[in-house]
């Protein structure tokens, strides 16, 4: 069966970057509904030849590679624009649930593997991600609204953990997308934050 994606513009506008993102394009949304989707069906759904798809990714290695480094960059861009600097840390939190979740289905390729992992630009911008993140939590940890009992680190992993999880049930079909934010913003928080009326120590 080939697919066509009505929403990518057939052959890009010429460029080799133009086609490289078409091609990005339409296997990230074919790809997301048939995991085993071969190259050849990738470019008809991209409406470019399977020479040109072969030319700009070699191989299928190639391809999960670059979608895993544009998911990174896309998870990037959400938490930078959720302002994980302003309001409280909660509140900053909440944010970036909200801002993250609803790109399940691109941030699902971050999972492609050991052999996307060992890129190097792949780890250095996860370790900003979550250096970023840890500074929230040290900031809610400071200011008295996150409990100062877990170190932020495993506090950040066990955040990104449930969001993996969750990321995962979106995509499935388990977990309900309009409300996937909700709960999970509620999860956290509840085991993060400090009950109003503690103290913190």
């Amino acid at each position: 069966m080939t697919h066509r994606l009505a929403s990518v513009p057939a052959g890009g506008s010429g460029t080799p970057e133009a086609t490289r993102e078409t091609v990005l394009r339409a296997a990230a949304t074919l790809l997301a509904t048939d995991s085993g989707a071969s190259l050849a069906e990738i470019a008809a759904a991209a409406g470019v030849g399977r020479t040109t798809v072969h030319r700009v990714f070699p191989t299928r290695a190639d391809l999960l590679s670059a979608l895993a480094l544009r998911a990174v960059e896309l998870l990037s861009s959400a938490i930078a624009e959720a302002r994980p600097e302003e309001g409280t840390a909660p509140e900053a939190l909440e944010r970036v649930i909200e801002a993250v979740l609803p790109h399940a289905d691109e941030l699902r390729f971050l999972d492609a593997g050991p052999e996307v992992w060992d890129l190097p630009q792949l780890q250095d911008a996860w370790w900003s991600i979550t250096v970023s993140l840890d500074a929230l939590v040290e900031r809610g940890q400071r200011e008295g609204t996150l409990r100062p009992d877990v170190p932020a680190e495993v506090v950040v992993e066990a955040f990104t953990g449930m969001l993996w999880g969750v990321w995962q049930g979106v995509h499935d079909g388990r977990v309900a997308p309009a409300t996937a934010s909700r709960h999970v913003v509620a999860l956290v928080l509840a085991a993060v934050t400090v009950p109003k009326g503690a103290a913190s120590r």
